[in-house]
């Protein structure tokens, strides 16, 4: 049946979870191109590089933007020291509003906002509907020949029932050299994001008292019960954003009702800022502005695919990898754990040099007619704490849209996509051919 198009307001399709950067990291050579050059020409985006690193005495890192920087310095992560690394920081609610107007473009794009999948029908190999229901509190039912699950936590995937994994992979699931002996249930912990206004004369800590602001005992020990480390960008107006690394232990988070975790990590979130006004004299000319709606969550539920990419495909890197013929976007994000983890120490986190995502981790086993594009696809607990960050997952969504068209096309199912034809059409050749030049070992 047809919607029609629910438009929001920059307000409701703005914040949201609030973050505001694109980190170092190879991308490939898809779609984040044309973002960022229409985000540039309406000066909302720019690229940046660390302005202060943590220290004992200030344990908090600045990224600021340089309008001097070309974006390609931001296209390359792993070892490269501090100083050389350079990422994207930008305005989320233009980011979004760009983002709508280039779905828009397409001329062939219906966009349901403030909706959720609530059931699937799955028949044989195939999804064959979905009930959603919208912001009118009516419940629909769409029907598709392919179906793309982009949410975080795969949940169209589990609700067609697909095999998933939850928390940190014992050493016998996949041999990976970091992993603990038993799998654990820990997961990489949540963040609510907040924003800091720049005034032009200072201001006090400005915000109401603890108990006006609902904090508990508990909240207000929670910056001092050790060093909280946020990381902090800058938006192109010189507002900063709050990035407390994490706010919530993952585990904690995903046992608690949504409402009630968000409560505490946004009192968390408030005392912290008490803290960086009373202690840090950096910050003497901002004041609170907001908690963004979203809580902030690095993992959840994650696909066990046809593939699954695991610790030691990062290791190897590119040139190392199975299924070189498959790979469909690259990566070289340091393996980036936050919060409590078993992981076997010392885990070196940085990268050689980049490695492949093949298309098989976009596959469920059991399907045919879904893909999973999003943090949650075919990857191990430790592959994913490189994989999840925005350039890859805008890699994988181009992917995935890329094989449904040829699907649809050639009247096939995503398993039988023909890869040379998708690889072609996403520049994976090309992009193969840059990497080599770029590292020699490849």
């Amino acid at each position: 049946p047809k919607l029609g198009v629910q438009t929001a307001s920059q307000s409701e399709h703005a914040h949201l979870g609030g973050v505001n950067n694109w980190e170092p990291g190879v991308g490939g050579l898809g779609v984040h191109y044309e973002l960022f050059e229409r985000m540039k020409a309406i000066g909302a985006i720019g690229v940046a590089k660390t302005t202060h690193d943590y220290s004992e005495r200030e344990p908090y890192a600045l990224s600021e933007i340089d309008p001097d920087e070309p974006y390609e310095r931001s296209l390359k992560g792993g070892k490269l020291d501090g100083d050389k690394r350079r990422r994207v920081q930008f305005e989320a609610d233009a980011m979004a509003a760009t983002m709508e107007a280039m779905l828009m473009e397409a001329g062939n794009v219906r966009i349901h906002y403030r909706s959720r999948v609530t059931e699937a029908t799955v028949s044989g190999r195939r999804v064959r509907s979905v009930t959603v229901q919208t912001a009118s509190a009516d419940a629909v039912v769409m029907r598709a020949k392919l179906y793309i699950d982009c949410s975080g936590g795969v949940i169209l995937a589990k609700m067609a029932g697909c095999s998933t994994a939850f928390g940190e992979d014992g050493f016998a699931a996949y041999g990976e050299p970091s992993a603990p002996a038993e799998p654990q249930p820990n997961v990489n912990g949540v963040t609510l994001v907040y924003r800091v206004k720049r005034t032009e004369e200072p201001v006090a800590a400005e915000l109401p008292e603890y108990e006006e602001a609902g904090l508990d005992e508990q909240a207000k020990r929670w910056p001092l019960d050790k060093i909280r480390v946020p990381f902090i960008t800058a938006y192109p107006n010189g507002d900063l954003c709050v990035n407390l690394l994490p706010v919530m232990q993952g585990k904690e988070f995903h046992d608690l009702p949504p409402d009630r975790a968000r409560e505490i990590c946004a009192a968390r979130g408030l005392a912290h800022w008490h803290w960086l006004k009373r202690t840090q004299p950096g910050f003497a000319h901002f004041r609170f502005q907001m908690h963004f709606p979203l809580v902030g969550i690095r993992e959840s539920d994650r696909l066990v695919g046809q593939y699954v990419l695991t610790e030691n495909d990062v290791r190897a890197g590119y040139a190392a990898q199975p299924l070189q013929d498959r790979l469909i976007a690259f990566a070289d994000h340091s393996l980036d754990t936050h919060g409590q983890s078993n992981i076997r120490k010392p885990l070196d986190k940085r990268l050689d040099q980049p490695y492949g995502i093949p298309y098989d981790c976009l596959l469920p086993r059991e399907l045919d007619n879904l893909a999973v594009a999003t943090r949650g696809a075919s990857f191990s607990h430790i592959a994913a704490s490189s994989c999840r960050l925005s350039r890859t997952m805008m890699a994988m969504g181009e992917a995935a849209g890329m094989a449904a068209a040829i699907a649809l096309r050639e009247g096939t199912n995503f398993p039988e996509v023909p890869l040379p034809d998708l690889r072609h059409k996403l520049r994976i050749p090309e992009m193969s051919e840059k990497l080599k030049r770029e590292y020699h070992r490849i």
